[in-house]
């Protein structure tokens, strides 16, 4: 994976991952209370929680030859199903 995929792929989560390492270097400099530090780490779990689940979650690619596999896929799936065709002529 080039890095320029690294990126373009994982940009949504190091929003906010960069968000609470700023974050943190506030609270380390301000010397914060534990119960600051307590809602950082909740703030933190949340993000690794939700980019888990959103990792999980990513769609499948499937290579279909025949109109009549694709159909098939279709039908089988129950989910809504993006189909894009290709041609190299």
């Amino acid at each position: 994976m080039a890095i320029a995929q690294f990126f373009n792929q994982y940009s949504f989560f190091m929003l906010p991952a960069t968000i609470l390492v700023v974050a943190a270097a506030v609270l380390m400099w301000r010397r914060a209370k534990p119960i600051v530090w307590a809602v950082w780490g909740l703030a933190l779990v949340g993000v690794f929680a939700f980019a888990l689940i959103n990792r999980v979650s990513q769609t499948a690619t499937v290579k279909l030859d025949t109109a009549a596999d694709i159909r098939a896929a279709i039908q089988v799936s129950g989910r809504p199903t993006l189909v894009e065709f290709y041609s190299n002529y």
